[in-house]
């Protein structure tokens, strides 16, 4: 084989989407990759889009082979218009494959480099960026389960004992009722106050500290 023979590496992917009149039409993407045979890239050209985006607006851009797939992350959001939580050097952010029939797989080893990740079956150069719905309380950053959750439940998810904490909004000054669910945000603060007024009745009032 003539070393500088070059190979080309389609991929096809049907996806269904809607248009702006809200009929379902299916298109379809192409990925090419030209390589020498017997010579890998040393990098290669990726496509992300946002989890659950309808519109499936996407991305495309170049990466070293050797970047890992934190960076994948990290470069995606940012080509996205997102900004990763609580940081992009340990997110709690997940990226995902996108396979064959738009079919989204499990959050992927961000520790594996893009090279490992492309030598694995199924093989594909498309990733779903998920922002997942993560909120701080003190400087404990969670992943919120609902999209409403009362007080009590927010410092359970955050570790803290609902009988000796209370959960204020961080311009708060009274604390939130402990059993009304409280709708959350992305990237939302709340500040938790070891002042025992949830537990005040079963506790006794002089639980401070």
């Amino acid at each position: 084989m003539s070393a500088d023979r070059v190979v080309e590496l389609v991929e096809v992917e049907k996806i269904n989407v809607t248009d702006g009149e809200g009929n379902e039409v299916i298109i379809e993407e192409t990925v090419l990759e030209v390589i020498e045979e017997g010579r890998e890239r040393e990098d290669a050209e990726v496509t992300v889009e946002l989890l659950h985006d309808p519109s499936h607006e996407r991305r495309h851009f170049r990466i070293a082979r050797e970047a890992t797939l934190l960076e994948v992350l990290d470069e995606g959001a940012k080509k996205l218009g997102a900004h990763l939580l609580p940081s992009a050097e340990k997110p709690l952010d997940l990226l995902r494959g996108v396979y064959k029939d738009h079919q989204v797989g499990e959050p992927l080893n961000l520790e594996l480099t893009l090279g490992e990740f492309l030598s694995q079956e199924p093989r594909t150069h498309h990733f779903a960026v998920e922002l997942v719905l993560a909120i701080r309380v003190n400087t404990r950053w969670r992943v919120a389960p609902e999209k409403e959750m009362t007080p009590k439940a927010i410092l359970a998810l955050a570790d803290l004992p609902w009988q000796e904490y209370s959960l204020y909004r961080c311009d708060g000054v009274e604390p939130l009722p402990p059993d009304t669910p409280v709708k959350l945000h992305r990237g939302e603060h709340f500040e938790a106050q070891r002042d025992g007024k949830y537990g005040a009745e079963g506790c006794g009032a002089d639980r401070k500290g």
